[in-house]
């Protein structure tokens, strides 16, 4: 059995709805809403081109994660409110850049 190829990171505004991506960005907002009977961490993600938002069922909150945090994120690309998002994606925290 061979692994299927990586999937590149490309800039938000490239990822294509119902197809699996990988992209990298900035944390420009955080919030928290009830999503049914469960809170739901609500991420947006930005980057040159655009911004989505990464979608975490049952959490307040990520270790780690805080405004500026620069994440990579890969999951299926859907929508959420009309706006690019990826539910329950799998994240990297990356290193800030050196200065």
């Amino acid at each position: 059995m061979t692994a299927a190829p990586p999937v590149p990171v490309v800039p938000i505004a490239e990822a294509v709805w119902r197809s699996p991506a990988v992209v990298e960005g900035r944390v420009r907002s955080l919030r928290v809403r009830p999503w049914g009977d469960s809170p739901t961490l609500e991420v947006v993600l930005v980057d040159g081109s655009g911004g989505l938002t990464l979608v975490f069922l049952a959490r307040r909150r990520l270790p780690g994660v805080q405004l500026g945090t620069l994440l990579r994120a890969e999951g299926t690309v859907g929508s959420l409110d009309h706006t690019p998002a990826i539910l329950n994606p799998r994240y990297t925290i990356l290193p800030a850049p050196a200065a």
